[in-house]
């Protein structure tokens, strides 16, 4: 679960950093691309959790997964609407201002992830609460960006935005990548 969402929505954030850094100027292929990553992400709803979860860890397991996927379902629909926006060329605004909301959430849950995945209180390990603390330090961050970028056109932070996006994109799906070969488990 957790290394689908983080591949697809990495690579989803990566595509959006070309169209802010001016490197792909055609908005439809890019709203068609995040478009279609964002509903390739909804299938790690479906998917077993990989390191979430275990026999050993079971007494919170629930709701850690229910924030996660919780967290899945809300970037989903985030780059659902983003791509909506850019494969239809509307107004940006409102997707800005609904990466304020995402931003807020996303803190939230860095911050449940970072006191209940701790090393000191759980036996997940120091890999898996820097993972998935990391990822979702790097989702809040993301959407803030484009919050101040778009929903209040403040434009002179577009290539910051567009590099934050680029490299929290590669590290999302590095993340990933190491999550489901398992060199991050518990």
């Amino acid at each position: 679960m957790e290394a689908v969402f983080f591949i697809l929505i990495g690579g989803a954030l990566f595509s959006q950093s070309w169209n802010l850094l001016g490197l792909l100027a055609d908005g439809r292929s890019v709203g068609l691309l995040v478009g279609s990553l964002a509903l390739m992400s909804l299938i790690a709803l479906i998917i077993d959790p990989m390191i979430l979860e275990s026999d050993l860890h079971n007494s919170h397991w629930v709701t850690n997964n229910a924030v996660f996927k919780g967290l899945i379902i809300l970037w989903s629909v985030y780059l659902l609407a983003s791509g909506a926006q850019h494969f239809l060329d509307l107004e940006e605004r409102a997707v800005g201002l609904f990466a304020g909301f995402v931003s807020v959430i996303s803190l939230v849950a860095f911050l449940y992830f970072v006191i209940r995945l701790a090393p000191e209180t759980n036996k997940y390990g120091e890999a898996v609460w820097l993972s998935v603390s990391v990822g979702t330090l790097i989702l809040a961050i993301n959407a803030g960006l484009t919050f101040f970028h778009q929903a209040i056109p403040f434009h002179v932070i577009r290539l910051v935005s567009g590099w934050f996006l680029l490299v929290g994109g590669v590290i999302l799906g590095v993340v990933g990548i190491l999550v489901g070969i398992g060199t991050i488990g518990l």
